[in-house]
């Protein structure tokens, strides 16, 4: 794995801990949904 894949997993993870920490479910995207910073739904 190359570093901005460990970044990548990095980032689900920490964002996936901020979310339920809030009460909000979170799902990963099986592929990036744009290139615009909108690819992590969730929701409460």
């Amino acid at each position: 794995m190359d570093i901005n894949q460990q970044k990548e997993q990095f980032s689900y993870a920490y964002i996936y801990a901020i979310a339920s920490t809030a009460g909000y479910s979170f799902q990963i995207a099986a592929k990036p949904l744009d290139f615009d910073g909108i690819d992590y739904p969730c929701w409460k």
